[in-house]
């Protein structure tokens, strides 16, 4: 399955300083300094043969650092996603997650918070009603648990077919089970 722009250059970015030895800010800071280049495209030409990047890892770097300064959707905090107790929540997921997926990535957009590793497993979005502190879409479930109903269409897709409902903290234990199936973890 092929990866959505914003998927690959979070695979990109996720893998730069092993692949490379800097960071991304590394690399904003060379930029800056070798500057000024005319177009965007002199300074992935300058990328690729000053430093041996490949074309689409220029691309991503030059894209960061001409973009560094413009606010977009992924600056929205998650608490203004998801509500204060939502938040909360989810933060103690995505921590726990983090132990048993070290690749884990954290996607907030405009109206929900997506989760992935090589490809997004779950969206965490505001209860619409219920007593629910947050809904969590899956791609899948953990079958040795009750099955959890049907979805909404969340995050703009129907990929995310079984609704998790997080009611309280309580909640995590079933939650994260849920939540490894989906991301295809076993542990």
């Amino acid at each position: 399955m092929a990866l959505s722009p914003d998927e690959m250059d979070a695979a990109v970015l996720r893998n730069l300083a092993e692949r490379s030895g800097l960071t991304l800010v590394d690399w904003i800071t060379r930029l800056e300094a070798s500057g000024p280049f005319a177009k965007p495209a002199e300074a992935v030409a300058w990328l690729k043969t000053q430093h041996g990047l490949g074309h689409v890892t220029a691309q991503i770097l030059v894209r960061k650092w001409k973009n560094r300064d413009r606010p977009t959707e992924d600056d929205r905090s998650i608490e203004t996603i998801l509500g204060l107790d939502g938040a909360v929540v989810f933060d103690q997921l995505v921590q726990a997650l983090r132990q048993s997926i070290p690749t884990l990535v954290v996607m907030p957009r405009k109206t929900y918070v997506g989760l992935g590793t090589g490809r997004q497993f779950a969206v965490a979005v505001r209860p619409k009603s219920g007593a629910a502190q947050l809904w969590i879409g899956l791609i899948a479930q953990d079958k040795a648990q009750a099955p959890l109903p049907k979805a909404p269409k969340l995050g703009g897709s129907d990929r995310f077919i079984h609704l998790l409902e997080v009611e309280s903290r309580s909640d995590l234990a079933g939650s994260l089970a849920h939540l490894r199936a989906a991301a295809g973890v076993s542990i």
